[in-house]
């Protein structure tokens, strides 16, 4: 009988030959592109943890210089604006010693490295100053730093204000201020800022300003293209009757509800920065300090002049200590600045419009004028600064013997000007909020003149420009 049983195969040779090792390359590319994977994942890992790295060291040298910009630009504008209390026959000469230096001002030569310098001098405190060449540490910050310097712009000086290459010597009142911030890694970012005087027209507020009546409001500001801003509100402007003459624009940044066709303008108007009014900081330009319990003191040796009774005026001065009230009536004024420790008034008709007389007010209260008087500014450029309302109501309806103002009028509060007036200067006014009584909302009206041609509040500079250095460095 035939054996038919299929003899036992060795399964470990049962296969083709040609796949064998297959499996273990396949593990092997998996590996590898897993490996490659893994790789490309850490070098992306890698790759934005440096981008976000140098990001922040970027942030920081940007920040450090923003910084750097605000500090300098603070300590400049202050001494800019405090030139009298430091010693300056004029703002120009405190922006000229600020170009040339703490020690450059004196004009010896070897002081040519502390060009720009805003460091320690009467004015600047060495705890606060900025000095040429010395890298200050933001507090906290050991890696991030920033320095500063001031320089005139003769280089980038722009043909409408033309410069003379005198790096010592400001012309067009445009001053450069240079920071650079430092972060790590290396980071640096320049920042200039061009500070210059702030321009404003005859009249602007920071409220809702009302022009009712027979309103003539001429400005004429050389520095300004034609036509020149007259009369600007950061609030509502509301404007009645067809008897209005303005030369200039009348802008507003909220409504503009104007009746007189003639008067050009808009509403929705850029906003405008208006300086904050404080009475203190003018103090240093006063002759007399009326203080609060009736006495007049020289302001610069402290000394008593005289002390007002119910039997005495005290330099024409009568006082209430019930109102903490200063005032001028009758005929008479003395020539002076004041500093009223409180409120100040001047009524009857002391003056004439030929020899009108030299009086400047600063007040931390209201200051009320009334009656018919003849005034101009004793301190140049500057008449009346209060910290709370201004209100001028003449009741003369003569020309030529309205109530004659020639100078800047700053009010924190609000203001109130009516009747027959007649002025020759720049009304700014805060409206910060009502502590008085005397004025509601700011109005003026009624045969009212203004005329403004320029010039004044030179010494409030403010940044009007800056931008972003690329440097290759």
């Amino acid at each position: 009988m035939t054996d038919t049983t299929l003899p036992i195969v060795d399964r470990r040779i049962v296969g083709h030959q040609g796949e064998r090792g297959s499996a273990l390359i396949a593990v092997l590319l998996l590996l590898m592109m897993m490996t490659g994977l893994a790789a490309a994942l850490a070098l992306g890992s890698q790759t934005e943890s440096f981008i976000s790295r140098n990001q922040n060291s970027g942030a920081q040298a940007q920040a450090a210089a923003e910084a750097g910009l605000n500090h300098a630009v603070e300590l400049a504008v202050t001494y800019i604006f405090e030139w009298k209390a430091n010693g300056f026959g004029s703002y120009q000469e405190a922006v000229n010693a600020l170009l040339a230096g703490p020690d450059g001002a004196t004009g010896n030569p070897d002081d040519d490295e502390d060009n720009g310098s805003l460091g320690a001098r009467a004015g600047i405190d060495a705890a606060e100053d900025l000095p040429a060449g010395v890298e200050l540490e933001v507090a906290g910050s050991p890696y991030v730093r920033y320095e500063a310097i001031l320089m005139d712009d003769d280089a980038s000086a722009p043909a409408a204000y033309p410069e003379d290459a005198d790096p010592y010597n400001d012309l067009n009142e445009r001053v450069v201020i240079r920071a650079t911030g430092y972060g790590p890694d290396n980071s640096k970012v320049v920042l200039e800022a061009i500070i210059s005087p702030t321009a404003f027209g005859a009249i602007v507020t920071e409220g809702d300003l009302t022009l009712d009546g027979n309103v003539e409001i001429t400005s004429d500001d050389p520095n300004h293209p034609d036509p020149d801003p007259a009369v600007h509100t950061n609030g509502d402007l509301s404007q009645t009757g067809n008897s209005a003459d303005i030369t200039g624009t009348v802008t507003a940044s909220g409504e503009w509800d104007v009746e007189d066709g003639d008067i050009v303008g808009s509403g929705s108007a850029s906003r405008v920065e208006i300086p904050a009014v404080s009475a203190a900081d003018y103090a240093v330009w006063a002759d007399y300090i009326l203080t609060d319990d009736g006495t007049m003191l020289n302001a610069s040796t402290g000394a008593v002049v005289c002390t007002w009774s119910a039997k005495t005026s005290c330099n024409n001065w009568d006082y209430n200590s019930g109102s903490n009230t200063w005032s001028i009536g009758g005929n008479s004024a003395t020539t002076g600045t004041y500093y009223v420790e409180g409120h100040a008034t001047i009524s009857g008709s002391p003056g004439s419009v030929k020899s009108p007389v030299s009086i400047s007010i600063i007040a931390e209260g209201n200051i009320d004028i009334s009656g018919s008087p003849k005034l101009a500014p004793d301190t140049p450029e500057l008449l009346f600064v209060t910290d709370m309302d201004l209100k001028m109501l003449g009741s003369l309806d003569i020309v030529g013997e309205d109530l004659l103002v020639q100078g800047q009028m700053l009010v924190r509060e609000q203001v109130d000007i009516g009747g027959n007036v007649s002025l020759s200067g720049q009304l700014l006014v805060q409206d910060a909020e009502s502590t008085s009584n005397l004025v509601t909302s700011n109005s003026i009206h009624g045969a009212i003149d203004i005329t403004y041609s320029g010039g004044l509040g030179g010494s409030s500079f403010t940044v009007t420009g800056w931008r972003d250095v690329r440097d290759d460095d």
